[in-house]
């Protein structure tokens, strides 16, 4: 094999190394979005539910007024 072919086939290995590389960044890029987008979903409705908390703690305290 001449030193050609073998630099070439270095290169065409490195280039498929590369390749493979990327291509699992981009899927831990995606697996982080669904991640960061499902963490975002998950504290906003824990927002939401703290929110609805307080108004059932307010609807509690009103019923003890009235029933005084």
């Amino acid at each position: 094999m001449s030193k050609f072919n073998l630099i070439e086939h270095f290169c065409l290995i490195q280039m498929q190394v590369l390749s493979d590389r990327e291509q699992r960044l981009r899927k831990d890029l995606q697996d982080c979005a669904i991640q960061r987008e499902y963490l975002s979903h998950f504290l906003t409705q824990l927002h939401e539910e703290e929110k609805f908390e307080g108004i059932n703690l307010l609807i509690k305290e009103v019923k003890v007024i009235e029933d005084k």
